[in-house]
């Protein structure tokens, strides 16, 4: 039997850091929206909600590079969540005249990711673009940063999301199952995609690649109940974990948050439990 790359051990180890070797799943909190957007409330002060993500048990926080050299004193210590670093950025989210193109621009390297202790890096796939020659450009940053991952032992975590003004909402089935595949064949060791709204729908997303996915937070939900329903409806439908920001540091009580969706992710407990570790009653009656 052939013996596997060296660099191989280094990624399964750093893997089973992030995916819980126990449950095969991960609960990881995005903080890397002021890069994008600038600060938001419950994300001002880096430092505070890493500590309060951190005291709630998350598996993974999502840094970009600055907030990981200040910040990432929280993440030292037995017990800590790992790291997983933003290696890009987009000014896709910034309300801007109609004629400024998107931009796609690298912020780090995988390299940097090695330097600051990560244990994945992250990074986008748009798909969409208004030019195709300017989504190609995104999908060779995609493979070449995929390419000196292996080489790294460095998981990549890739976040395919889809530009199309007046087009397919990014929800749609059919769009999502062909970004997680260009994602996947691109070179992810980890999918971060959207919830497509019903079980059935992104079942047939997870079956599409056979790497994890992990289920991206996006917009905030209204309620807490909310966010655990779509949790737990996408667990069943085969996801692997979450990836969540604002629907986890916007709540009120930040360590409960998480420790309702680990509820969810590793212990596999019920909305009505996850609700109570977050404290908060049924709005529905339960589940």
């Amino acid at each position: 039997m052939a013996a596997e790359p060296q660099w191989d051990l280094g990624r399964r180890r750093r893997l089973a850091r992030i995916l819980s070797p126990a449950s095969g799943r991960a609960v990881v909190v995005a903080i890397d929206h002021g890069l994008f957007i600038g600060p938001l409330p419950g994300a001002e002060d880096l430092t505070q909600t890493v500590a309060a993500v951190a005291a709630g048990g998350a598996d993974a926080v999502q840094l970009t590079p600055g907030a990981a050299l200040s910040a990432g004193r929280e993440l030292i210590g037995p017990g800590r969540p790992t790291l997983v670093l933003r290696m890009d950025a987009t000014n896709v989210w910034r309300p801007k005249p109609k004629a400024n193109p998107i931009y796609h621009a690298r912020v780090a390297s995988p390299m940097d990711a090695v330097r600051l202790g990560a244990d994945a890096a992250v990074c986008f796939l748009f798909v969409g673009y208004e030019n195709d020659r300017v989504e190609g450009e995104n999908l060779e940053t995609v493979a070449s940063w995929a390419s000196q991952c292996r080489e790294l032992g460095m998981p990549l975590v890739v976040e395919p999301l889809a530009l199309q003004p007046g087009g397919q909402p990014v929800r749609d089935p059919d769009l999502v199952r062909l970004m997680v595949r260009m994602a996947w064949e691109a070179g992810a060791d980890i999918v971060k995609a959207d919830y497509t709204g019903d079980k059935e729908s992104f079942r047939r997303v997870i079956r599409s690649i056979p790497v994890p996915v992990l289920v991206r937070g996006g917009p905030r939900c209204d309620t807490v109940e909310e966010t655990l329903i779509m949790v737990a409806d996408a667990l069943e439908a085969g996801a692997s974990g979450v990836v969540f920001g604002r629907n986890v540091w916007q709540q009120p009580d930040v360590p409960g948050a998480v420790r309702a969706i680990r509820h969810l992710c590793h212990e596999g407990g019920t909305v009505p439990q996850a609700l109570a570790l977050a404290g908060q009653a049924p709005a529905g009656g339960g589940r």
